[in-house]
């Protein structure tokens, strides 16, 4: 490991890397999409937080909270060192969607764009922690 890795990774630890501040609100969504900020400032290793949990709460909405999301791969990523230093607008796009697994391209305003693939399961009873969160997140720009 490179001591620039070294240095990244001790730098978010101490930080105390808290992957609820990923997100700072979403502002728009629809069955194909969803669109969602960032606050300023928040580094890297939020900001790609930030690109899966879009997709995760997309999801989550689309299944009507009746559903566990989790992170299965991101692909096409392209190195940002300065990626989280402003505020970013991400956009996910629902491109393939099986009874496991759905698949979205990320863009954001700076250009960055993947593709990530959210795996995911059924609940036997609708997830209300991740239904508040969607709710607070989109007031006041879009309704949950």
């Amino acid at each position: 490991m490179s001591e620039a890795v070294k240095d990244a990774v001790m730098s978010a630890n101490e930080s105390g890397f808290d992957p609820s501040l990923a997100l700072a609100a979403i502002t728009a969504w629809d069955e194909g999409a969803i669109t969602a900020r960032t606050a300023p400032g928040i580094g890297p290793f939020l900001a790609l937080e930030a690109l899966a949990q879009a997709c995760g709460m997309h999801l989550r909405r689309r299944r009507g909270f009746m559903a566990r999301a989790y992170l299965a791969s991101i692909s096409d990523l392209l190195h940002d060192p300065g990626l989280g230093a402003a505020a970013l607008t991400i956009r996910a796009t629902l491109t393939a969607e099986t009874s496991a697994g759905a698949a979205y391209d990320v863009a954001t305003d700076s250009g960055l764009a993947c593709r990530i693939l959210m795996g995911h399961e059924p609940l036997t009873s609708p997830d209300t922690f991740f239904r508040q969160r969607f709710e607070a997140l989109c007031t006041p720009f879009c309704s949950a």
